[in-house]
């Protein structure tokens, strides 16, 4: 069998200048895209008979700061403002958030009594926030200046004599990639979307970890969403799912089929 040959020949490709100016400016744009986001991590169900309808209504307990781990600007009265406005707002977005998204809620005290019924009870610890510089994260972005907040969440089922927790989880999440006003830059390329970054100067310049707290409550609905959603007892409420850290998120409206109870995991 002979083999034909043919003489090779080299292509010259020719991109235009004007195209790769285009692609660098899109790679520029694509490492500016602001990705401040707050996820879920470690969740966890110490034992099997959890509760597998929705609660009448969920009770929070103002969450708790670890002082180790904070890095604020603040101390003396300053740094008491700070902590009761952090847990006030903390307490005003997880109420908007269930109420929307899982059952209604309340916030009690430490002294208040506990209620016996079909109630749950969210209690919860910030572990760790780095206040940042709202200087740098509105001007040069991409980390500089960055916010950062964990917390640990636990959710107790009041059914019974004594209260039983039945899920916990953390959040971590922060500001740290966002860009600066400099994302403008994108424009040509990104179009509408580069102007987030006049937005994220003004969050910036605003408290970080504000939002960070929005975010972070919106996340411990959505883990409650999914569980009952799992369940099929999320009734007529909007479902959302949560975001895992390392995932993207899922809408769990898209498509008609539900993911049976996952199994317990074994206490921590």
């Amino acid at each position: 069998m002979r083999l034909l040959n043919f003489p090779s020949h080299t292509l010259p490709i020719k991109i235009p200048a004007d195209v790769i100016a285009r692609l660098i400016l899109f790679v520029v744009s694509a490492c500016l895209t602001s990705c401040a986001s707050v996820s879920v991590e470690n969740i966890r169900q110490p034992y099997a008979d959890a509760p597998n309808i929705a609660p009448e209504e969920i009770l929070i307990r103002p969450f708790a700061l670890n002082e180790d781990g904070l890095r604020v600007d603040r101390k003396g009265d300053s740094f008491d403002s700070f902590r009761a406005d952090l847990q006030s707002r903390m307490n005003r977005h997880l109420i908007k958030n269930l109420r929307t998204h899982v059952a209604p809620a309340r916030v009690i005290s430490d002294e208040d009594g506990l209620p016996e019924g079909n109630y749950w009870l969210i209690t919860g610890r910030f572990a760790r926030i780095n206040q940042g510089s709202r200087l740098l994260r509105s001007t040069l972005g991409l980390g500089a200046g960055g916010t950062k907040m964990e917390t640990i969440v636990v959710v107790q089922d009041l059914s019974g004599r004594m209260p039983k927790r039945f899920l916990s989880f953390e959040t971590t999440g922060g500001s740290n990639i966002s860009q600066g006003v400099g994302g403008i830059v994108t424009l040509p390329v990104s179009g509408p979307m580069a102007l987030t970054s006049l937005f994220n100067a003004v969050d910036g310049i605003r408290s970080g970890i504000s939002f960070d707290t929005m975010r972070t409550a919106r996340e411990i609905a959505a883990v409650l969403s999914e569980y009952l959603h799992e369940r099929d007892a999320l009734g007529s409420k909007p479902p959302l799912r949560p975001k895992r850290l390392g995932q993207l998120p899922v809408d769990l409206s898209i498509g008609g089929s539900k993911k049976s109870p996952p199994k317990a995991d074994e206490a921590p």
